[in-house]
């Protein structure tokens, strides 16, 4: 005959009271472990490199060249931007024409104007840099030709309480040739602010949100492809105001960037880096810097106006 065994029921109780506790104890000890992991990680020391900020357009007055330290992150600290003044910056083309950026203290940049140093389409630079104490700095842009397909499709305003919703939509078409081209679409409301401590007004640019469409295009497998892009913006609007409190309403401007690939790969890849975010994945920021960090692009543009 089989015995029968009575587990009294405190004992039963006891047991499975460690049955629940037993997987938590093992993922909290597993979390501190992981904890002390990441805590204890020690960076091995870096030094501050050159970072080269530099964007050349037939479309500018100006060619400028922005220099700044990196921040290892070896190194902490908020110390602000530091920037670089005593550097020898160069920027030539491939025929032999040369100019050397002279540093403007009051808007941090090397400076070399286009009635000195002309920029053309379809022509290849290279930027040199010479910082005491540091590598030789190389880089190389290629300036695009504009593209002119810019088109028009409408312009709505949906009205709604203290706001009035602004809707543009509109396409270019893509030129296809021997390099694959790369485009950045913008959509700008100009609004002009009173300055009222110098008594005078001034044009701001807005820019409106890309709610269809990329910011940054490559025609890569849509070669001759056109297309459809739309913005939207806000105009305030207070009907309770004498003057119903309306904004002027300024003209929109599209603009469309026609760049190298090294303005595109850049800022595409500044569009998913989101340093606030502590879930968001690493991204490798672009960079063409020979002996830096940074960029050094070409682009052009065309622009639309719509009053």
């Amino acid at each position: 005959m089989k015995r029968l065994h009575i587990i009294p029921y405190r004992i039963r109780k006891i047991k499975a009271q460690v049955i629940i506790w037993t997987p938590f104890l093992a993922g909290l000890f597993l979390f501190t472990a992981c904890i002390e992991l990441v805590t204890d990680i020690d960076f091995p020391d870096q030094e501050p490199k050159v970072v080269v900020h530099s964007f050349i357009s037939p479309a500018d007055t100006a060619a400028m060249v922005l220099l700044t330290w990196s921040k290892p992150i070896s190194k902490p600290g908020n110390d602000g931007i530091q920037f670089i003044e005593d550097a020898s910056v160069q920027i030539n083309d491939l025929n032999g024409n040369m100019a050397q950026l002279l540093y403007d203290p009051v808007r941090k940049l090397y400076i070399v104007s286009t009635s000195e140093f002309q920029i053309f389409a379809g022509q290849q630079y290279e930027l040199h840099v010479n910082v005491a104490g540091q590598p030789l700095i190389n880089a190389s842009a290629y300036v695009p030709f504009a593209n002119q397909s810019l088109a028009f499709h409408r312009l709505d305003t949906l009205p709604s309480a203290g706001l009035d919703r602004v809707v543009v939509e509109y396409s270019f078409t893509d030129k296809p040739g021997e390099r694959e081209n790369f485009y950045a679409p913008k959509a700008y409301r100009q609004i002009v602010v009173y300055d009222s401590e110098n008594d005078t007004t001034k044009l701001h640019q807005i820019k409106m949100f890309t709610t269809y469409g990329e910011n940054y295009i490559s025609n890569n497998g849509k070669e001759g492809n056109t297309f459809q892009l739309r913005a939207e913006t806000y105009i305030y609007n207070d009907p309770f105001e004498p003057d119903g409190g309306q904004e002027v309403q300024n003209p929109i401007n599209i603009l469309l960037l026609t760049t190298d690939e090294h303005y595109y790969r850049y800022h595409r890849a500044l569009e998913n880096y989101y340093p606030d975010d502590f879930f968001s994945e690493p991204v490798h920021i672009y960079s063409n810097i020979d002996g830096g960090l940074g960029v050094f692009a070409g682009y052009n543009q065309s622009v639309l106006v719509i009053e």
